[in-house]
């Protein structure tokens, strides 16, 4: 296969481990994987320095998901590149069929296959979000979602323990959802197109969104398939957040994006996101 992995990596523990012993019965059939590290304060990267087949790029700063991926991609040597969070385990069948399934759609940019706990329990509700709209985020930022599910627009904030209904068999093309970046399979010349990931978005949440919103603009495609799973575990980089580091970071994030590509809403939607966020920091508080 014409296919490079790179997985992004910070203060993983043993899960990287792990995703990389899940890749073993694929190592004659990749062209390389790339860990790219974005200065890691633990022992993550321990024991992998001679591991065959497995290129370690160390970064000396922190440059985030968007920075890490940029980094790993660019100097992959293959057409198509699995990107990964450590927190993922494959099933190597799955890996074979996407590669397959992408190369039968020239304008496919992304296709993913259905995460899953390691119970076997579908994560399509933290996987799958529509992109973010006026509704959305004001239901989010006024609570509505929480105290009024019935009347909310879809929660903006993916959660690692959401568990969605059966996912319906076959390909899914999505014109108005954007998967979570945990597990990729990216042509790379649309991400060349695009110019990468947008870096701004730091250290992580909303790159994706971002990158899928302009792959939408451009033309290209993206596919999911439900029944080609991934073992993904989730909320690794909440783990050795706080909540309050969590909260600021996703919705100034949230304001980048809606700067970016939702100018004319920003300025009527920058004071409720931002009272959300603040009223949010101070219940946790106490």
């Amino acid at each position: 296969m014409d296919l490079s992995v790179v997985i992004v990596n910070w203060n993983s523990g043993t899960y990287l481990a792990r995703l990389l012993t899940s890749l073993l019965p694929l190592k004659d059939e990749l062209e390389e994987i790339w860990v790219v590290d974005n200065a890691s304060s633990d022992s993550s990267l321990g024991g992998l320095e001679n591991t065959p087949g497995v290129q370690i790029l160390s970064l000396p700063e922190n440059q985030g998901f968007a920075g890490g991926a940029n980094e790993g991609i660019s100097r992959s040597s293959s057409a198509f590149i699995l990107l990964f969070n450590p927190d993922v385990e494959v099933l190597p069948d799955s890996v074979r069929k996407l590669y397959q399934e992408m190369k039968k759609r020239p304008r496919a940019a992304i296709v993913c296959g259905a995460l899953e706990d390691p119970e076997g329990k579908s994560q399509s509700a933290f996987q799958l979000r529509p992109f973010p709209s006026w509704k959305s985020v004001l239901s989010d930022a006024l609570f509505i979602d929480e105290l009024m599910p019935g009347l909310g627009s879809g929660s903006l904030r993916r959660k690692s323990n959401a568990v969605g209904g059966s996912s319906s068999r076959g390909v899914r093309k999505l014109d108005s959802e954007q998967p979570a970046a945990a597990a990729w399979l990216l042509r790379k010349e649309a991400w060349k197109e695009l110019g990468g990931f947008d870096t701004r978005f730091y250290p992580a949440w909303f790159e994706d969104v971002d990158y899928c919103k302009r792959l939408q603009g451009c033309g290209w495609q993206i596919f999911y398939f439900p029944d080609l799973p991934m073992i993904h575990r989730g909320g690794l980089a909440l783990e050795t957040l706080s909540y309050a580091g969590f909260v600021g970071i996703f919705y100034q994030n949230l304001l980048r994006y809606l700067k970016k590509h939702h100018a004319r809403l920003y300025p009527l939607l920058w004071l409720p996101v931002q009272t959300g966020m603040w009223i949010r920091r101070l219940l946790k508080s106490r």
